[in-house]
């Protein structure tokens, strides 16, 4: 026995010879899960670490038997047997392949060695032609490169992108996860749903899963499937892993997507990806698209869903059974005490509802309080006052992630189990943070209201700086409500450290959010600090965030040059935002409205120049705080229907439009001007918005209302009257009243000119206006002329990526085209496609304007690629504009007139019927 004791000498030396050949064979460890039973105890035999080393490309698992069972099975059904047997069967049907390349490249290295014995011994035993010479020294290069080529066949590189948030002490899901290997086993493309209610711990058993069967994948990427934009973020990381890239191609989302897809189809080896909280299949019906096709992959997808089987097999994770609920449970403590006392464990389970994640916590609050075994029915009381306490002020609809709504007390226990353990942790916290509490339940109450996914301590820092600079040092004390500043700023002591990129600037969004702030703070509502030379300490930062993740409190939390940042299990933000009716939501949310905008850059141009990951952070957050708002205030307390959140709902709406969704923005936007006293300035946002929703008769409507109501601020050297006639001009020209449109069109022009003329952008604007009316009306060689002026003065102020360039550069396009230079044109319009597609994506309004174009100009020299062009346009319109939007209508209008005259004209009818039917539907809504 002294043998296999824990580095023990005997067993470091069979370690050593065995990873000595271990490269040379696939080697599966097996090891005990259950102690054995001896006369002075349980214990363990044979502990993993010395069992199943860690050994790269080397594979591990577990079996549920004690030492003496583990290799025995008695039938099919003994824990292990399936999980064994596979690998068996896979490894011999994988076999023959490496023996077959171990053979040849044996057999080209006796032969290379022979041919350099018989070289060696020329010179002395014998003579031999210049010829033949040759000849051997070519058959041996050439059967050295045989070898060589041969050798780095087995020496692919492994890619494994997953997280390493795998638990500790993973039990049960034996059944499930042996389904999981068989519905994967064969060779061709397998796809498997594994679909389960939220904290039953789909994510956790794929990572075992993973655990288990790394070594049989050459690959093996984990996907967040949350939204589409994650997951395409998730594929820019892949992109950049197999590339061997740190920084990004600048490759658009659809772009990436192929990138992975070819990638991972050119592999002769198995793959694996894992698409994890596949929750929101209707927001991208189209991932079917991220999956490569091929023989050798495999994809496992995880859903709240039960209807997503059209995508493959589904496997549902139940409840935990009794059995494994206790071992998860009491995972800390030995056999003899389960069994002693597993009827009161039992119970246990029953109430967590054999929720898995909820177990786990309150595992961890039993093994953190040391509570014995013998008393575990104190925490059955603890429990059941909690949850008699949390039903008083629960709303219904958290009910969702229980078992059922029937009406039943047993159900309705169940439904809120999770949220009762967490409210334990929470105490626990109070107890360990006593004089910290209000400020840390503040931040995670916040912290509640921005994408769970991924909240990063940017939001936060960039906050704090900005509420620093906001602030005079004589600014009274903050409310307790707002202290959580406070525990987060550097102790004195301390010295200060770099943490990412700190941002200081003053930011064009948020400098507008802290006015809403505090104008009119009579409440003491807003955030505020208690000075202004603190500084942000990351440290403390990163030290509550670990806090929190060891009472289970955040679902992970991860650190890099960047910051810290955290992820909360969807059910831990529902229980944040519901745990106390008392709270009124709308101080919350907005604070949470203004920490996202703090993280926005400095002007309009540089918010477009942001990387992808950023953009898609930043907008999901406030996707999360509008979809909040709208969940938990009353609509007279919504974000744009009170007075001091104009600027904030502004923001929001800026943002949304800039990254081509018109929806939200004009719905905020028109909460705000339904007060008609409301400033100028968001009226103007207003008729932006409407104008690229294709609304230009509102556009017009809404001019004349304005200057009614709002007489004096339209002056007619007020800049805010200048943008104001821009948008009106443009409608006109849209709604072909171009006599109309022209005069003030060129008025505007000129003052423009006089009043701003520092700021060429806006000046260019109004030239791009002009040179497009001036095209409607097939005045072309005046707006080519007009055009090439705005460019001239693009060259000297503006950089060539600007988008107010590639405007002026797609107007001159189409004055060029009207004249007939057609080739000029398309060189053009191709080069506008390519920067609107690298700036905005490809499904942005604007790069779908640009494809528009090119698709129009290409109907005169390539018909085929037009009519692609058009499809594509038309698709991609009807998908992100709203239904019978001018510019869908004209997409397949063009598409209908290019079918016409040859084998398509059923085609062209029954587009043509679907646009006037989309016109009519449309004229209804308006009128």
């Amino acid at each position: 026995m002294g043998a296999l004791k824990p580095n023990s000498e005997t067993l470091q030396n069979i370690e050593r010879q065995f990873v000595e050949l271990a490269n040379d064979y696939h080697i599966y460890y097996f090891h005990e899960m259950m102690p054995t039973k001896l006369d002075n105890g349980w214990q363990f035999l044979v502990d993993e670490p010395s069992a199943a080393p860690v050994i790269r490309d080397v594979e591990r698992a577990g079996i549920q038997q004690d030492h003496s069972h583990m290799c025995v099975f008695e039938n099919r059904d003994t824990p292990g047997f399936t999980l064994v047997v596979d690998a068996i069967q896979r490894y011999a049907a994988e076999a023959s392949e490496p023996i077959r390349r171990r053979w040849v490249i044996e057999s080209d290295e006796k032969h290379r060695r022979l041919l350099a014995g018989i070289s060696s011994g020329v010179e002395t035993l014998s003579i031999k032609s210049p010829a033949s010479q040759g000849s051997d020294a070519q058959s041996v290069g050439s059967n050295a490169a045989t070898a060589t080529m041969k050798t780095k066949e087995l020496q692919l590189k492994n890619y494994y992108l997953v997280p390493g948030d795998h638990v500790k002490h993973f039990v049960g899901r034996e059944a499930q996860l042996e389904e999981i290997a068989k519905c994967l086993a064969g060779q061709q493309p397998r796809v498997l749903v594994l679909h389960a209610l939220g904290g039953q711990g789909k994510s956790q058993t794929v990572l075992e899963y993973y655990r288990r069967w790394r070594s049989h994948y050459r690959g093996v990427f984990w996907v967040n499937a949350s939204s589409r934009a994650l997951a395409i973020e998730s594929y820019h990381r892949i992109s950049r892993a197999l590339s061997g890239q740190i920084q990004a191609h600048g490759e658009n989302g659809e772009q990436v997507i192929e990138t992975v897809r070819a990638e991972l189809e050119g592999w002769h080896e198995p793959w694996l990806l894992i698409f994890d909280n596949y929750d929101t299949p209707d927001d991208y019906r189209d991932i079917r698209r991220f999956f490569p096709q091929g023989e050798h992959g495999h994809v496992i997808i995880t859903s709240r869903r039960r209807d997503l089987g059209r995508l493959g097999t589904s496997i549902e994770l139940c409840a935990l059974n009794p059995k494994e609920g206790v071992n998860l449970l009491l995972r800390d403590y030995n056999p003899q005490e389960i069994d002693e006392n597993l009827e009161t464990a039992k119970e246990i389970v029953w109430r967590l509802g054999g929720l898995a994640l909820a177990i786990d916590q309150a595992g961890a609050y039993i093994a953190h309080r040391r509570i014995p075994p013998s008393q575990l029915g104190d925490f059955l009381e603890i429990f059941e006052t909690q949850r008699k306490k949390i039903l008083s002020y629960t709303p219904s609809s958290v009910w969702e992630y229980g078992s059922t709504q029937n009406g039943r007390e047993e159900d309705h226990n169940k439904a809120i189990n999770a949220f009762t353990t967490w409210e334990i942790s929470l105490k626990e916290l109070i107890r360990i943070k006593p004089r910290e509490k209000e400020a840390i339940i503040h931040f995670l109450r916040l912290s509640a209201y921005f994408n769970p996914d991924k909240i990063e301590e940017s939001l936060f820092r960039n906050y704090w700086v900005n509420i620093q600079k906001s602030q005079e040092p004589s600014k009274k004390v903050p409310p307790k409500r707002t202290r959580w500043h406070q525990i987060l700023k550097l102790n004195k002591k301390r010295k200060p450290r770099e943490s990412g990129v700190h941002n200081t600037r003053t930011h064009w969004l948020y400098a507008m959010a802290v006015r809403s702030w505090h104008e009119n703070d009579t409440e003491q509502e807003g955030p505020s600090c208690q000075t202004s030379g603190d500084q942000w300490d990351p440290d403390r930062f990163w030290d509550l965030l670990q806090i929190l993740h060891n009472l289970s409190l955040v679902q992970s939390i991860e650190k890099n040059i960047e910051g810290a940042s955290i992820s909360l299990h969807p059910l831990v933000r529902d229980w944040l935002l519901h745990r106390d009716q008392s709270i009124d939501h709308k101080h919350y949310m907005d604070e949470a409205f203004a920490v996202t905008h703090s993280t926005a850059p400095d002007c309009e141009e540089d918010f477009l120049s942001l990387g992808i990951n950023e953009r898609v952070a930043l907008l999901s957050h406030i996707d999360s705080c509008m979809l909040n708002d709208e969940l938990l205030s009353e609509p007279q307390n919504r974000i744009g229907s009170r007075e001091r959140t104009y600027e904030t709902a502004n923001i929001s709406a800026v943002v949304y439009w800039l990254h081509g969704r018109y929806d939200p923005a004009e719905v905020l936007l028109r909460r705000i001007t339904k007060n008609v006293d409301a400033d100028i300035q968001y009226f103007t946002a207003l008729s932006i918005v409407l104008m690229l929703q294709g609304e230009f008769e509102q556009v017009v409507e809404l001019s004349y209302r304005c200057r009614e109501y709002h007489e004096k601020a339209l002056e007619e050297r007020n800049p805010i009257r200048l943008d104001f006639d821009t948008r009106f001009s443009h409608a006109l020209v849209q709604l072909g009243r171009y006599n109309e449109a022209e005069p003030i069109q060129r008025q505007t022009l000129q003052l423009k000119q006089e009043i701003l003329g520092n700021a060429p952008r806006k000046t260019i604007e109004s030239m791009t206006d002009l040179v497009y009316s001036l095209y409607r009306q097939d005045r072309n060689e005046e707006a080519e002329t007009l055009a090439r002026e705005a460019l001239e003065i693009c060259d000297t102020h503006l950089s060539e990526d600007d988008g107010v360039r590639r405007n002026i550069m797609q107007t001159l396009a189409m004055a060029l085209q009207g004249q007939g230079q057609i080739d000029e044109a398309e060189k053009i319009q191709r080069e506008v496609v390519q920067k609107e597609q690298h700036h905005l994506g490809m499904e942005h309004p604007d790069t779908l304007n640009a494809m528009h174009s090119l698709a129009f100009t290409l109907e005169i020299t390539n018909k085929d690629e037009a009519e692609e062009l058009h499809r594509y346009v038309m698709q991609t319109r009807k998908k992100v504009l709203r239904k019978g939007h001018p510019y869908t209508l004209r997409s397949m209008e063009r598409l209908a007139d290019l079918l016409r005259g040859g084998d398509k004209d059923e085609e062209a009818d029954e587009i043509e019927r679907e646009a006037s039917d989309l016109k009519e539907a449309a004229q209804s809504r308006a009128h």
